[in-house]
């Protein structure tokens, strides 16, 4: 049991060490040498760590300037993201059985995909160990606040949703996804599988695949924005410093750390781009490895399944379109606010950079292929609004306090579950 526990909290709660396992064992089951074995181990543990080393600063460098225009506008509401709903979560459930069985909730349920995976012709392997945590803490949570349940009923429920859910849409993105990522056997391990084909589709009908984001041509020395690294930081430090002004020096200065809140501000828009270009080695690094390893691994477990893997290895497909996608997310969102805020709503939503940075660029990078540039434009900028106003949705259906939806899919998907099961439950 030590053993079991030490596996479900630690290492599934590990990307690295998780998807080194994997690599691991595909290189055995592909009988390679000692050596080669040691070599895409290692290559894939660094490259994921390399990874996350990104993402962490791109959280890190938005957060400050994200409670820069909370504390000037005093907004009130529900916060839009994943890990505050974690830790809500988590502390309603603190004085029922449940909490202490998130660990074997989230291993029941990946075995219990992987056995539809096997047994179904769809099939894939879901690798995203730390956003399978997220959704095993939150799934159960919603189980828990809408059946009042806390015994094996709710564990059953919650495993059976979960299970479904890493499964079924994972699977059913693998064909649309094809046109973004060519021949690499790949689909999305994440909380916009679902909302990722509407993205697609939206893009479909209001755009044109032809005007290639990809292809952006930028007149005269605009052409320099052809580079990722430029782009992101002429734009991110553009609207991180234009974010500094509009918050004024005495709401920043709370975060700034004795720094000029202009200069702080330009800063924290160039860490960006640094973070990105952190991120994109680390998935260049890990994909080299996991993808060939992935086959063995596939073939004794699930012969034939696909790899569900986190979506910043979507934006290496195309950079310039998850640049789009994130500013029109940003944009998109700025006007669901308003329209809560006009409209009179109860709760404001307060979205969080994680589903900002993250849902952009990757919702940004779906549509792309099926819309070209205007159709990536209206896709992202459209969902982003539709983010603002389902993430009260789902604080509304589970009856949280502090927090809302994140990703887009709980802030679509779940809550139009949610709802439909609540009929049952009375």
């Amino acid at each position: 049991m030590k053993f079991l526990d030490f596996f479900v909290n630690q290492v599934l709660r590990e990307p690295s060490i998780f998807l080194g396992i994997i690599v691991l064992l595909g290189m055995l089951f592909l009988k390679k040498k000692g050596t080669a074995v040691i070599v895409s181990t290692l290559k894939t543990i660094v490259g994921v760590r390399v990874l996350q080393i990104g993402t962490g600063l791109l959280v890190s460098a938005s957060k400050p300037m994200l409670s820069m225009l909370v504390a000037r506008f005093g907004l009130e509401g529900r916060i839009a993201d994943p890990w505050t709903g974690v830790g809500e979560g988590l502390e309603r459930m603190a004085d029922v059985p449940l909490a202490g069985q998130i660990g074997m909730i989230l291993l029941l349920a990946w075995l219990l995909h992987l056995l539809l995976s096997r047994i179904t012709p769809l099939k894939v392997v879901y690798l995203t160990g730390h956003v399978a945590f997220t959704d095993t803490v939150l799934v159960t949570f919603f189980v828990f606040a809408l059946t009042g349940w806390s015994d094996w009923r709710a564990v059953l429920f919650a495993v059976v949703l979960l299970a479904i859910y890493w499964w079924l849409f994972p699977a059913l993105m693998i064909k649309p996804l094809k046109k973004l990522v060519g021949d690499d056997n790949i689909t999305i391990g994440h909380n916009m599988a679902v909302v990722g084909w509407f993205a697609m589709m939206i893009a479909k009908i209001t755009g044109d695949p032809k005007n290639d984001t990809e292809k952006l041509e930028f007149p005269g020395w605009l052409s320099i924005m052809k580079d990722s690294v430029i782009s992101y930081s002429v734009i991110m430090a553009f609207l991180y410093t234009l974010i500094g002004i509009l918050s004024g020096p005495t709401a920043a200065a709370e975060f700034t750390g004795g720094k000029n809140y202009i200069l702080f501000s330009f800063m924290q828009g160039i860490d960006i781009a640094v973070g990105v270009t952190i991120l994109l080695l680390g998935v260049r690094m890990f994909l080299a490895e996991l993808l060939p390893a992935f086959q063995g691994f596939a073939k004794i477990v699930v012969p034939g399944a696909v790899p569900a893997v986190d979506n910043p290895v979507f934006w290496t497909y195309a950079p310039q379109a998850t640049l789009l996608g994130v500013i029109f997310t940003v944009l998109g969102m700025a006007v669901g606010v308003g329209l809560q805020i006009a409209l009179g709503s109860a709760y404001i939503t307060i979205p969080s950079v994680i589903p900002i940075f993250f849902g952009g660029c990757t919702l940004g990078a779906f549509a792309s292929k099926y819309g070209g540039i205007r159709g990536t434009i209206i896709a992202t900028f459209l969902l982003g609004i539709v983010q603002v106003f389902g993430a009260v949705w789902l604080s509304q259906v589970v009856g949280f306090n502090i927090a809302a939806g994140g990703h887009i899919d709980y802030c679509t998907y779940w809550p139009a579950l949610l709802s439909v099961l609540k009929v049952f439950f009375k």
